[in-house]
């Protein structure tokens, strides 16, 4: 384009000296021919910014990771004149999917339409915007180029796969028994809370053996709680030194983990504390089941943009509160402040548990300092688990 209005520029000019320096009639058309180009060019693009529309059309809004999307995008032409030199770009975020992202040049014919159709394998937990990210309408002398406003960006949210786990009782020998102390869980047989389906691992003292009759399925008691200590959950949600790409990969394994984690505990009414920082420590609390899709939703849509360390927050969280919690902390930036810390909160009596996302087969690096940490994080009392980003959670965290 900067080439086209150099020439043009430089034409025109040439065409006022032979006007005024010569006169006669070719000086003069050729004058007026570059003018009356300039004009049309410029109005006739105008004319197709007002006149040019699409539309954008998704399934839904709301998906989970590993479904699959179809994006519609229309262009029209409603007129009888020919829309030249349409451009047209779709947002970069498609490379998150297995999709393509580019732009693309395009004319329109007369009383026609333009259509592209993108089937889209949602690969990362997250929010993305989706379809048109701008449209461009250039003269065609390529000299101007007119951006067209979008009035509507398309955005859908992808949730997190729930990973089953078959066992993380972590630090105690079942969850599910009502003599949980290592939690602090310690229940009143007396006083029935809820009622639920039965599962594999329920103690047969648990069947409400009336209620099962009247629904003729095996239902279980759960009783009240006699004590407010929860487990609680730590997420470090700094950005990764590494590229987009990598980080979003590592990322969406560890919010994979956490949310994995915490439906276990939910799911047999261990409440929970999901702990992180945002201008000062937070806590979001969550006792059953019921309470899951909050944390859930949450961590759907979460950024990792803190700032805090997160060896400043497990200080912050063991030093401030009185009881004797137990901890999972999940990060993928272990370093020797947060070992330290965790150091310090395993000798103040808390229990802790160390989920550890790697990037090492992303990056093919190795890190001496983060080994010699995980070698010695077993010698203080910590539970570690590593996590590579394709391996299977159930084998990792459930076997």
């Amino acid at each position: 384009m900067k080439k086209n209005r150099i020439t043009f520029i430089f034409l025109f000019l040439l065409s006022i000296i032979f006007k005024y320096s010569f006169g006669g009639f070719v000086p003069s058309f050729f004058f007026n021919t570059l003018l009356t180009l300039l004009f049309a060019s410029i109005g006739y693009t105008i004319y197709v910014y007002i006149r040019i529309k699409f539309i954008q059309d998704i399934e839904k809004r709301i998906i989970v990771k590993g479904e699959s999307l179809k994006l519609i995008v229309k262009l029209y032409n409603e007129d009888f004149l020919i829309f030249p030199y349409v451009f047209v770009s779709f947002f970069g975020s498609h490379s998150h999917f297995n999709a393509e992202s580019y732009s693309q040049s395009l004319a329109i014919t007369p009383f026609s339409k333009k259509e592209f159709v993108f089937d889209m394998e949602c690969k990362y937990r997250g929010q993305y915007e989706i379809g048109i990210s701008d449209i461009y309408i250039e003269d065609f002398l390529g000299l101007i180029r007119l951006k067209y406003k979008i009035p509507e960006t398309k955005k859908i949210i992808v949730y997190p796969n729930i990973v089953y786990l078959s066992k993380f009782d972590i630090f105690s020998n079942s969850c599910s028994d009502s003599q949980n102390f290592s939690l602090g869980i310690v229940e009143d047989v007396n006083n029935i809370k809820d009622l639920r389906n039965y599962t594999y691992g329920d103690s047969l003292r648990r069947i409400h053996w009336k209620q099962t009759a009247k629904n003729n399925q095996l239902m279980v008691k759960n009783y009240q709680s006699t004590t407010d200590v929860n487990l609680n959950i730590l997420l470090d949600l700094r950005h990764g030194k590494y590229s987009e790409d990598i980080n979003i990969i590592i990322e969406d394994k560890l919010i994979e983990a956490v949310i994995s984690v915490v439906h276990y505990y939910l799911f047999k009414n261990v409440a929970i504390n999901y702990i992180y920082f945002d201008q000062k420590l937070e806590v979001l609390k969550a006792a059953n089941q019921a309470e899951f899709d909050l944390i859930y939703k949450t961590l759907s849509s979460v950024e990792f943009k803190q700032q805090v360390s997160l060896a400043d927050i497990v200080k912050l969280h063991y030093e401030s509160r009185n009881n004797l919690n137990d901890m999972i902390i999940f990060t993928s930036n272990l370093d020797i402040d947060l070992y330290n810390e965790i150091y310090n909160a395993q000798m103040s009596n808390h229990s802790i548990c160390l989920i550890y996302v790697s990037p090492r087969t992303l990056v093919n690096e190795k890190n001496d300092i983060i080994d010699e940490i995980l070698d010695n994080l077993p010698e203080i009392g910590v539970r570690a688990y590593t996590i590579n980003p394709d391996d299977n959670l159930n084998a990792i965290l459930g076997g």
